[in-house]
């Protein structure tokens, strides 16, 4: 077998067989959670939410913000998938079933399709919103709130695109109520821009499931290297041109 066809099938293998292997990554919470946000850090709500397995609905009193974390013992996955840096992970929510806390160490899987669209709709207006005037325009900006207003109209934003269909807090199977006028003016001029502005493109969002814990959404940033799965499927045509010049070869001679 050439070397060169040796080499693609090596590389295409090697893909395959790292594709298998789910990316995963240990948080450390930062105590407080709400670390790195300006004060009060949150805004303290009422979420109304489809009661878990069905029917009806359940109410908890929460407390809406982005979290800090650092991120170790990364497997799968290297540190520059992260926007910022290992030590300042920002994260949203993206489970309201589990629970989390100040403090608390959990080692995630990093699914990087697990954005729904209605989400990536959402950020898409966040950032456009936070970018108005910007010559340079940042897509993650939805991770860079000012305010903790901003953040918790982000995350109660985020919470709507997961178990709603609409973009109104105050109805559908989705709702929140006690909000600081902050936060329902910031998510006002989110919510009309829904639709409007482009979304944000899923490869710029990573999801961490975990189970007994909450799950959370960061940003993946530009420029990463290629997902396993995604590598996987640029060498496999290459592998397979150069089995077909080997079978050619072979039936030659």
């Amino acid at each position: 077998m050439p070397r060169f066809t040796r080499t693609l099938l090596a590389a295409a293998l090697a893909a395959a067989a790292f594709a298998g292997h789910a990316a995963a990554v240990k948080i450390t919470f930062d105590n407080p959670i709400f670390n790195g946000t300006p004060s009060p850090g949150y805004d303290a709500a009422s979420i109304t939410f489809p009661a878990a397995g069905g029917p009806g609905s359940q109410t908890l009193a929460v407390a809406a913000g982005r979290f800090q974390g650092s991120a170790s013992e990364l497997a799968g996955i290297t540190a520059d998938r992260f926007v910022d840096n290992l030590a300042d992970v920002w994260m949203y929510c993206y489970d309201v079933y589990e629970t989390i806390g100040s403090g608390r160490v959990v080692t995630y899987t990093v699914n990087f399709d697990g954005a729904s669209d209605r989400t990536l709709a959402f950020l898409g207006a966040v950032n456009a919103v936070r970018n108005a005037g910007n010559p340079t325009p940042d897509r993650n900006a939805w991770l860079h709130p000012t305010t903790a207003y901003e953040a918790a109209a982000i995350q109660l934003g985020i919470w709507e695109s997961l178990y709603d269909s609409g973009w109104d807090l105050g109805a559908g199977a989705f709702r929140a109520t006690q909000l600081d006028a902050p936060t329902a003016s910031a998510l006002a001029s989110y919510f009309a821009r829904v639709g409007q502005a482009p979304a944000l493109e899923r490869q710029y969002t990573m999801v961490l499931e975990a189970q007994g814990a909450q799950d959370m959404i960061t940003g993946d940033p530009p420029g990463a290297v290629p997902e396993p799965g995604t590598l996987t499927l640029l060498l496999a045509p290459l592998a397979l041109i150069a089995y077909g010049r080997r079978a050619r070869g072979a039936a030659q001679g």
